[in-house]
C-alpha cells in the first residue's frame, strides 16, 4: 500500500508535457541534452494535424518504434496499434484515423519507402 502511494505521488509530480503552438510546424519528441524530453521541429508548412501524424507514422514504420510528436498545440502519439492526439500528456487522447484510413496511410507510406529504396 505504501509503495502504491509513493508511485502515485511520483506520477502526480511528473511535469505535464505541453506541445508547441507554432503554426504549421510538425514536431518530434526527442531526448534533450539534460536527459529530459524536448520537441524538435521536423518539418514546416504542414497543412494540418493529420498530415503531421502521417509524417510521424512514416518515422514509426522506418524505425519500427513508437513515435511522439506535436502539431499546433496537440501531442500526437503513434504506436503500432493507433495514432491519437491530445492537448497535453495528461489529457484524454482521441483517434486521428479510423483503422481503414490508417491501413491506406500505411500502404501509401510503405510503397513510397519501397520506391525510395528504404
Amino acid at each position: 500500500m505504501i509503495v502504491l502511494a509513493g508511485l502515485l505521488a511520483l506520477a502526480a509530480c511528473e511535469e505535464t508535457l505541453k506541445p508547441p503552438l507554432h503554426t504549421g510546424v510538425c514536431w518530434r519528441l526527442a531526448p534533450a541534452m539534460n536527459g529530459a524530453r524536448d520537441f524538435r521541429p521536423m518539418s514546416n508548412s504542414v497543412p494540418n494535424l493529420q498530415a503531421c501524424a502521417i509524417q510521424l507514422e512514416g518515422l514509426r514504420l522506418k524505425h519500427r518504434a513508437p513515435v511522439t510528436g506535436a502539431y499546433q498545440g496537440q501531442i500526437i502519439y503513434v504506436t503500432k496499434d493507433e495514432i491519437t492526439a491530445a492537448a497535453s500528456s495528461k489529457a484524454r487522447r482521441y483517434p486521428l484515423f479510423t483503422p481503414e484510413q490508417r491501413m491506406q496511410v500505411d500502404k501509401g507510406l510503405t510503397e513510397m519507402m519501397r520506391q525510395e529504396g528504404r
